[in-house]
């Protein structure tokens, strides 16, 4: 028994779920052009692989700081099954359950937040590790917990998680189109390229990985 590692964006997702959620706050009247325009800028770099993950966290963190996050869980799950559900791919849970028939632990490993990636966790009913926003007394504190799982961050969640489930990540498979991901994808057994951004797709030829379109 290995884990199946999954990235959410672009991968399990045909698309990616900050830019989708932007659009629905700003459909709804939820945002200004001001707040929509920071999320593009961000997500603009995140593509472009030049993005200061802790930098652009720290900021939206700030911003939401003092937020309600029972209202935000709501308008997130309303969000999932309005939106979100629709755009996760039906190769990529093809693959999951493949995983799972062989008895691999599946588990869905992203740098977005809780409010994004537990309603894809439950829908597919899997387990997950997020980039998790603290919340105190129902209130978001303008921290996140722990580590965050972004690039290097996410190579410490995988790693924590082998070996909790007793395995070693040479055992282990990781599903990603970004290149932010490159340095798990090269510490697994079994990296595996899924509709890869433009300097990923140059990284899978060099290293010979198996690049695959899931939408």
């Amino acid at each position: 028994m290995g884990i199946a590692f999954f990235d959410m964006d672009k991968t399990l997702l045909s698309t990616s779920s900050g830019v989708l959620y932007i659009q629905y706050l700003w459909q709804r009247r939820l945002i200004n052009m001001s707040e929509l325009v920071s999320v593009l800028v961000i997500s603009t770099q995140y593509a472009l692989n030049f993005l200061n993950f802790p930098k652009a966290m720290a900021r939206m963190s700030r911003s939401i700081k003092g937020g309600d996050a029972v209202a935000t869980k709501a308008l997130c799950d309303q969000w999932f099954l309005d939106q979100m559900v629709h755009y996760i791919a039906p190769k990529a849970v093809e693959r999951l359950r493949q995983h799972e028939q062989r008895s691999d632990a599946v588990i869905l490993l992203s740098a977005s937040t809780q409010f994004a990636v537990e309603p894809v966790a439950r829908h597919l009913n899997i387990p997950y590790r997020c980039t998790e926003l603290e919340i105190k007394d129902n209130r978001f504190t303008g921290n996140v917990v722990g580590m965050h799982c972004y690039a290097e961050g996410k190579c410490y969640w995988a790693e924590r998680i082998a070996k909790e489930h007793n395995v070693s990540l040479a055992e282990c498979t990781f599903y990603s189109d970004s290149y932010s991901d490159h340095s798990l994808l090269e510490s697994v057994g079994h990296p595996v390229v899924v509709n890869p951004d433009r300097k990923l797709r140059g990284l899978a030829q060099l290293k010979d990985w198996p690049v695959e379109l899931f939408y």
